[in-house]
């Protein structure tokens, strides 16, 4: 049976800020929530963004943004499309269009791109997730280079449509693929990429949360106006799809990850065994937290 816990994960995405890699112990981890997804029956989904946007000057850009007509087919167009250098860079000026609507635009400069714009939790808001052909799990997005998010000002999440949202294609881009850009949700949407609870710009960054008690984590991010619906419970070299999902656990089992599934309401998985300290300090680390 496919449970709630089923659909947050498929649609779980790393955490957007560059980070080392994961030991061994961590790596476990990953798995074992990443493992709770269903066996996918087509081409499996990878989520990426990369490890550095190329920032661009605003100076420099208002300059350089001198392009053919041909570009916005109307004034009222979807995509607002610029040249820079070598990369077409796409404002996304409808949030809510269709996808065919993107498609449209795109395919006039001869890009297979599915854009879909998609509400995200906030570490995600304003991010990619890739989907592309012949793309092997655990190995690095063949495009790194090609595709990318525009930076964006400080200060942007969360305030919506007066940032900008988009995406940087080369114009040699020759492949396919298909585009996730997420945005803020609109009330009662569920959030169709997720990150962790304590990734930064989401609810738990840097606050207790890994191998704590659940009394504890569930106190905090009820003052953060966050309610949990439904615990994924662990046990030690369980598989994802064989963990206990319910709605209620033992105030004294411990915490070790959650995300958001809708706007104000979380999954925790959580376990009967406490965390390693050594992994709780690592996880931290890479969150961008102090670890004492």
């Amino acid at each position: 049976m496919t449970t709630h816990l089923d659909d947050v994960v498929e649609r779980l995405a790393p955490a957007p800020v560059p980070a080392a890699p994961l030991t061994p112990l961590a790596r476990d981890l990953m798995n074992e929530i990443m493992d709770a997804a269903p066996e996918p029956a087509a081409q499996p989904r990878r989520r990426w963004r990369p490890l550095v946007a190329l920032p661009v000057a605003a100076a420099v850009a208002a300059a350089a943004w001198i392009i053919p007509s041909a570009l916005n087919s109307t004034p009222a167009a979807a995509l607002d499309i610029q040249e820079e250098g070598g990369y077409y860079v796409i404002e996304v000026k409808d949030l809510y269009a269709s996808p065919k609507v993107y498609e449209t635009q795109l395919k006039n400069l001869h890009l297979n791109v599915d854009l879909r714009v998609v509400p995200a939790t906030p570490s995600f808001e304003g991010e990619l997730s890739m989907d592309t052909p012949d793309w092997k799990p655990m190995t690095p997005f063949p495009y790194p280079d090609k595709i990318m998010s525009i930076d964006r000002p400080e200060g942007c999440v969360g305030v919506g449509r007066t940032c900008p949202i988009g995406l940087k294609i080369a114009k040699d881009f020759t492949g396919s693929a298909g585009v996730r850009l997420g945005r803020a949700a609109r009330p009662g949407e569920k959030y169709e990429i997720i990150g962790s609870l304590t990734s930064v710009r989401e609810p738990m960054n840097c606050a207790p949360f890994y191998g704590r008690p659940v009394r504890e984590v569930r106190a905090e991010l009820r003052k953060r106006g966050v309610t949990v619906d439904e615990y994924a419970i662990r046990k030690p070299g369980q598989r994802g799809k064989d963990a206990q999902v319910t709605t209620s656990v033992p105030d004294s089992m411990y915490v070790r990850w959650g995300g958001l599934s809708s706007y104000g309401h979380a999954l925790l998985v959580v376990s009967a065994e406490p965390m390693p300290d050594a992994l709780v300090k690592e996880l931290l680390v890479k969150d961008g937290c102090p670890t004492s």
